[in-house]
């Protein structure tokens, strides 16, 4: 695209909301004020950023003709998502804005399109003598507040922490508000290049036991277990991992008031970054970064052995007649015979993989699948009398059913530089 073409774009955004942010790095949006495609929000001492991205991409990617979401991400260090203002309503283009509207309320808008509120302020509007600013914190929280005459900031009128996306990060709360009856939870992506929930759910059990559970399409799929003496039952590494011992950098707990019920954690030291991930195949991700790069180790109700098959699909499945347990899919580049069609196809772009890999599992003719559609969407099955040949370079990514006979395990950590 060329910078005539893309000038062509911004400006119509432009004239459409006249008050612009100032070049100068802000970690606020004032009322009236607006955040183009190309201005980010930086937090005070630079800790998190918020702005424009496209899903997939190692950067922000600013003035690309793709699907925009406006996201928080870490400074300084390579480029990944931590909490998402719009998954169900991509900008189109890069002619996005996001503004703190002359009501109050957080919106974005893009050419050609509505404004659409990312905020719901239950308080009085703002008067002649107040203001209502949106504040990116250190914390990675996005705040708006009523801020007075004399810059005294006032009650908060709605925050980021209490919307989560795929990802808890220290402070956030995983749980439920007794007196509103808000819940705190996360949702997977539907895939690396969607971010709108996907299948699995992770959040407090309902019936007011101190347990995390996660939800796959809505049935129980995983549970922590009863918090006592400062760890789950059932899943102690998620407090007492590996590393998360040996770095002693963490504090965890479990709040139960009359006003809310809830799991959380803070970090001892501001010198580590920290995030938990609920990724697109049910698997609670813990990362830490220090001086020497990031951690991270896994908790997963699957029992694929990650040591001996380091790339199947780690996900558990309801018992079959035609599965024994030995039998998982993994990944391979290539193609299914001559033909890019499969035995079935399932053009539902609300299919995550995961649901592909279901439907495979319980289909005993199926010994293949892949996504529908480049977004990582919708379902193609292969059946045992197609053939796969590989192909690295130009081969699409199918998973094929792959037997052995060591399985074993629910945690594993990493390191990486």
């Amino acid at each position: 695209m060329t910078w005539v073409s893309l000038l062509f774009l911004i400006v119509p955004s432009i004239l459409l909301l006249p008050h612009s942010l100032s070049q100068a790095e802000s970690d606020t949006l004032k009322q009236g004020q607006q955040l183009h495609d190309w201005d980010e929000l930086v937090s005070a001492e630079g800790v998190f950023k918020l702005g424009f991205f496209s899903p997939g991409s190692k950067t922000v990617d600013i003035g690309v003709i793709a699907p925009r979401y406006i996201g928080i991400w870490f400074n300084k260090i390579p480029f990944y998502p931590l909490w998402v203002a719009n998954p169900n309503n991509p900008v189109p283009d890069s002619s996005g804005v996001l503004r703190m509207d002359t009501d109050g309320i957080l919106k974005f808008a893009y050419k050609g399109g509505s404004r659409i509120a990312v905020s719901s302020n239950r308080a009085k509007k703002a008067n002649s003598e107040t203001n209502i600013t949106a504040t990116l914190l250190d914390s990675g929280n996005l705040l708006v507040r009523q801020i007075g005459a004399d810059g005294i900031a006032g009650p908060i009128l709605w925050q980021s922490f209490d919307y989560p996306s795929n990802m808890l990060l220290p402070e956030m709360k995983l749980g439920i508000n007794l007196k509103t009856g808000h819940e705190w939870y996360l949702s997977s992506w539907l895939s690396e290049q969607l971010p709108s929930p996907g299948a699995f759910r992770l959040g407090l059990n309902p019936n007011g036991s101190r347990e995390l559970m996660v939800w796959r399409r809505g049935e129980v799929y995983w549970r922590s277990g009863e918090w006592k003496n400062g760890k789950f039952e059932l899943a102690p590494e998620l407090t007492e991992g590996t590393f998360t011992k040996q770095l002693d950098a963490y504090q965890f707990r479990f709040v139960t008031n009359e006003n809310e019920r809830y799991f959380s954690y803070s970090k001892k030291s501001n010198f580590i970054l920290s995030r938990w991930l609920l990724n697109d195949l049910g698997q609670i991700e813990q990362f830490t970064r220090d001086t020497s790069g990031w951690i991270w180790e896994t908790t997963s109700p699957c029992t694929t052995n990650y040591t001996m098959n380091a790339t199947g699909v780690c996900l558990n499945e309801k018992p079959s007649n035609c599965r024994n347990g030995s039998e998982f899919f993994a990944p391979k580049k290539g193609y299914m015979n001559v033909s890019f069609t499969g035995d079935q196809i399932d053009d539902n772009a609300g299919l995550a993989l995961s649901d592909c890999h279901a439907k495979c599992w319980t289909n005993c003719s199926c010994s293949a699948y892949s996504s529908v559609f480049d977004n990582g969407t919708g379902c193609e099955f292969w059946s045992r009398e197609v053939q796969f040949i590989p192909d690295e370079g130009f081969g699409r990514e199918i998973y094929l059913l792959t037997y052995d006979q060591s399985i074993n395990g629910t945690s594993s950590y990493h390191r990486v530089p």
